[in-house]
């Protein structure tokens, strides 16, 4: 872990570097033309410069690009991608509403090009040589039965990390069974604790970390997330933690739904002729109706009315009922496979944020007839009617189509308790505009 840090503060300056040596470069160049920059242009570049490394700061941490063993080389590859992109815009926007600074547009697009090379390399290499000299990250996930949590996440793990370490299950049938595991101390870098115990159990078994003084995490439930960020207060000399399922502040709340609307109507002027051209198409396809009106479950179970562009043949539902589509459902129409696909489906909704019926960000909104079945095996599912609904979500970041209601659930409610939403917001809507291009997540 602390190797990791280090690398991740050596990556940090190696992208500061860059960034700084992209410039420096590119007027260094033009000073051996015949036409160099101006006084009145160097000024510019050094008062612009701090701005522009600070988004890049703020947008590398967003995009999670010094997290190594998490995320892959062609992931980290379109966070940088994205981040000279939006540099890039913000300069030249910067630079043309506030024309007192007199940036050059051919600095601007030179180390754009300069970056968005050197950047990906000094990545590729950095993290080259840190799984050189690391030693496998080695999990040991502890649980009571072999058909719990722990066996999905086994597996995930295992197709996920490649070569980077492995992961294997070891089975407790009894707290009394806690000092055999430490004969594998010496295997595992860290041990995961899954949610198969009860409260009591897990206790014990944290403790027992504790004191061996080994890294230890756990699968949550919906306990322990409740008790996640609490408000601590002491009357007298008793320690009290006050427990909200949500942690949005009054402020918050008012912050995120000015955001809501910002967002919502910059994307529908974005996605303007998305819209007209998806609209036609619709109508060549499969004829009217272009959108579909669906009723589902907002905040506190209120019901609403979401739209999206409709991708299914005409009164799909009116012989079967309510039935999940899959994979190749007849139902599906042309368009609407492209439409799933790529997400544009779900665009229209942007007026159901603008209407204050649904969030940006926020657990996705069910049917209620749905959230009854899905209560049978997950019965909390409810909770996260505590949030308004939202287009995407950690939920949407972090897991497929298929992951298990469960740990949907655990994700909303995790969301729930962020105490500085609006960044949580920001980092969320970031990540998904970067989800388009992870086709793996979207299938």
């Amino acid at each position: 872990m602390k190797k990791r840090r280090i690398f991740g503060a050596f990556q940090f300056i190696a992208d500061l570097i860059v960034v700084l040596v992209s410039y420096f470069l590119i007027v260094n160049m033009k000073s051996l033309t015949r036409v160099p920059y101006t006084l009145p242009n160097i000024i510019a570049i050094k008062a612009i410069l701090p701005y522009i490394l600070t988004v890049f700061v703020a947008l590398f941490f967003i995009y999670r690009l010094y997290e190594f063993e998490n995320l892959d080389f062609y992931e980290i590859f379109l966070g940088i991608v994205f981040s000279t992109i939006i540099i890039f815009i913000f300069t030249l926007a910067f630079s043309f509403f506030f024309r007192a600074f007199a940036v050059p547009r051919t600095l601007i697009i030179y180390s754009f090009f300069i970056q968005i090379i050197l950047l990906p390399i000094s990545h590729f290499i950095i993290s080259k040589i840190y799984f050189k000299v690391s030693s496998p990250l080695n999990f040991l996930c502890i649980s009571k039965s072999t058909k719990s949590v722990a066996s999905t996440f086994v597996e995930f793990i295992n197709s996920e990390r490649e070569k980077r370490g492995k992961i294997e299950t070891e089975v407790l049938k009894s707290i009394e069974q806690l000092d055999n595991l430490e004969s594998r101390f010496s295997d595992f870098s860290a041990f995961i604790i899954d949610n198969s115990f009860s409260l009591k159990e897990k206790e014990k078994i944290i403790k027992y970390f504790v004191y061996k003084e080994k890294p230890a995490y756990i699968v949550p439930d919906t306990y322990d997330l409740m008790l996640l960020l609490p408000r601590v207060h002491i009357v007298s000399d008793k320690l009290l933690l006050e427990v909200n399922l949500v942690n949005i502040s009054s402020l918050d709340r008012l912050l995120k739904r000015a955001l809501d609307i910002i967002v919502s109507i910059v994307a529908l002027i974005i996605f303007f002729l998305v819209i007209l051209v998806v609209s036609i198409l619709i109508l060549v396809d499969s004829g009217r109706p272009i959108f579909y009106l669906q009723e589902r479950a907002g905040v506190n179970g209120k019901i609403f009315r979401i739209i999206k562009f409709r991708s299914m043949i005409k009164d799909a539902e009116k012989e079967t009922g309510v039935v999940l589509s899959y994979e190749s459902d007849p139902r599906v129409t042309k368009i609407g496979k492209f439409l799933r696909k790529t997400g544009l489906d779900e665009v229209p909704q942007f007026f159901n944020v603008l209407k204050g019926e649904m969030s940006i960000v926020g657990p996705r909104p069910e049917r209620p007839e749905s959230i009854e079945e899905i209560k049978k095996d997950t019965p909390d599912f409810d909770m996260r009617l505590k949030v308004k609904p939202g287009i995407t979500g950690y939920a949407q970041i972090y897991g497929k189509y298929d992951t298990p209601f469960e740990e949907k659930l655990r994700m909303d409610l995790l969301y729930a308790k962020q105490k500085y939403v609006v960044f949580t917001d920001i980092f969320i809507i970031f990540n998904t505009i970067k989800l388009f291009f992870l086709f793996k997540k979207r299938q």
